[in-house]
């Protein structure tokens, strides 16, 4: 009788890993983000500031069917410029069109040739298929200092469970 508990366990653990595994699809991560920013900047000195970030995204280019299509959200957090050293971090929220929520996590590491802030972003939850999502992958984000419009260009990839 041992055995035959010791082997149906076995199997039911199989079975169930299998099913979990074989639940989790891949997304390339690789679009575009669009939307306002506004930003308050604090002064310190000449190349020295701290900045309280809000980006409110409206747009997500994306290819047809990608789970962030449609998704709208906001991004917050902060950042420390002091000469060429840019540090910081935040979170994302993003509404998705399936009605679950997604959860991004940012940390800033430096400002590109452009201007645009780069950095590395993460998948840290949400709710639905994203409640186990993970991944992750770089970004570019530059803003119109005149409007305020930004475009954060997104590269990686992430997987839902």
């Amino acid at each position: 009788m041992h055995k035959f508990l010791t082997a149906t366990a076995v199997t039911a653990l199989a079975i169930g890993l299998s099913s979990t595994f074989a639940m989790a699809e891949s997304y390339d991560a690789a679009g575009k983000g669009s939307g306002v920013s506004s930003n308050q900047v604090f002064g310190i000195s000449d190349g020295h500031a701290v900045i309280k970030s809000q980006t409110d995204y409206d747009s997500f280019e994306v290819s047809a069917g990608h789970p962030l299509e449609g998704a709208t959200g906001s991004c917050f957090g902060s950042m420390l410029i002091n000469g060429a050293e840019v540090s910081g971090a935040g979170n994302c929220v993003f509404d998705t069109t399936s009605g679950d929520k997604a959860v991004m996590s940012w940390t800033a590491t430096g400002i590109g040739s452009d201007g645009a802030l780069t950095g590395d972003w993460s998948v840290s939850g949400g709710t639905g298929g994203w409640a186990n999502a993970t991944g992750g992958g770089t970004f570019s984000s530059f803003t119109d200092p005149d409007t305020q419009k930004f475009v954060n260009t997104i590269s990686g990839s992430f997987e839902l469970n």
